[in-house]
């Protein structure tokens, strides 16, 4: 799911990686063309104005894009493009470090929908029989305390094609809002 693939990147991301350690290159085709992917994760001017990272295989990461909206937007193969706020990926650090999500509201772009979830289980790497796994198509996530408030379904198996939340018995509830059309 989103986040079993992002956890490693959104760690070095929201632990925040000096500029200076990070390699940036702008201009490339392969860049134009990891640009090109992340864009299906937000509105085209979200990812125009956003930071782009990419995870390398070594662990380090690059920025693609220097951006100023406030917004970062990764892709991690085979996972699923996305792009967070600074609360969300304050939010992110927290969940991957196991530790008190802020309180603050955050709000990530999914567009391009996810590879699927437990829906119980905010570490669970694999679908089980009892884990309630869940795919949501294209959708956005609120995260932060409000999520538990908006009165969105509860229950394990959620209808993925109405808003939920997601992972409600854990510190990490966040609401899941798909988005149909263009």
């Amino acid at each position: 799911m989103r986040f079993t693939f992002l956890a490693t990147i959104v760690a070095f991301l929201a632990a925040s990686v000096p500029m200076g350690t990070q390699a940036q290159m702008t201009g490339t085709n392969a860049d134009a063309a990891y640009i090109a992917k992340v864009t299906q994760a937000a509105p085209p001017a979200i990812v125009k104005g956003a930071t782009i990272v990419e995870m390398r295989k070594d662990g380090t990461m690059r920025t693609v894009q220097s951006g100023n909206n406030g917004f970062t937007c990764m892709f991690v193969p085979p996972g699923d493009p996305m792009c967070a706020d600074t609360n969300a990926m304050q939010w992110l650090h927290a969940y991957v470090t196991h530790t008190a999500p802020p309180a603050s509201v955050g709000f990530v772009y999914m567009l391009a929908g996810d590879t699927g979830a437990s829906n119980t289980d905010p570490y669970a790497t694999g679908q089980t029989a009892n884990n309630h796994w869940i795919k949501t198509g294209s959708h956005v996530m609120i995260v932060g305390p409000s999520a538990k408030t908006m009165a969105y379904p509860t229950t394990a198996d959620a209808d993925p094609t109405k808003p939920y939340v997601m992972w409600a018995d854990t510190p990490y509830a966040h609401a899941m809002i798909p988005i149909s059309g263009p």
